[in-house]
């Protein structure tokens, strides 16, 4: 876990207010320097360059998904329980904050940055290795259906909050992503839950 200094975690926050108004595309230092009330050049005591602090931004939100992950792998509550709270706080996170969603769906525009490439690799890489042990724990508790792999069950509830947030995006972020995620577990649940004996 990256530890930041307060003041490079107020830049963070003002990064995700600026892009969350104006979008990814138009986001500037300068915007940025403006904003934090001091010069542009003092941006770079705190960070090497506009891609560090994107990379920031995503390690930021990497390490409380992390963090929230580990909380529900570690709880006592029914995997299928868990699996709920995952959609439940993510997509109240990305409700609050849409410039995470701005960044990671821009993955195709970081081809020439490959620091941010590989920073939403490993986001949804370390999403889905807890995906699928919150995954295996519902098969051992009984809540969660065994005649399906973990890995592929992780896979199609990843890819249905993938979706689910792209069609959220696609509208201009228009819409309550949390009510379509209230939508989206309840379908996702009756897939998924284990089936019982009629």
């Amino acid at each position: 876990m990256i530890n930041y200094t307060k003041r490079q975690i107020e830049i963070i926050n003002a990064t995700i207010e600026l892009i969350s108004q104006g979008g990814l595309q138009k986001f500037t230092t300068k915007e940025l320097a403006q904003k934090m009330g001091f010069s542009e050049p003092a941006i770079y005591r705190h960070f090497k360059n506009k891609t560090d602090i994107l990379l920031s931004v995503l390690n930021y939100f990497a390490s409380g998904l992390n963090v929230k992950m580990n909380e529900l792998i570690e709880s006592q509550d029914k995997g299928i329980d868990k699996l709920g709270q995952v959609i439940n706080f993510q997509f109240n996170h990305f409700s609050k904050y849409p410039a995470i969603v701005m960044i990671i769906f821009a993955e195709t525009s970081f081809q020439y940055e490959e620091s941010l490439s590989r920073a939403v690799h490993n986001i949804l890489t370390n999403k889905k290795k807890g995906v699928i042990e919150i995954v295996a724990q519902g098969q051992k508790d009984g809540s969660i259906r065994t005649d399906v792999a973990p890995d592929q069950l992780a896979s199609i509830f990843m890819g249905s909050m993938r979706f689910t947030v792209l069609q959220w995006r696609l509208n201009d972020y228009h819409g309550d992503l949390k009510v379509e995620g209230e939508f989206l577990w309840e379908a996702i649940k009756k897939l998924i839950t284990m089936p019982q004996n009629s």
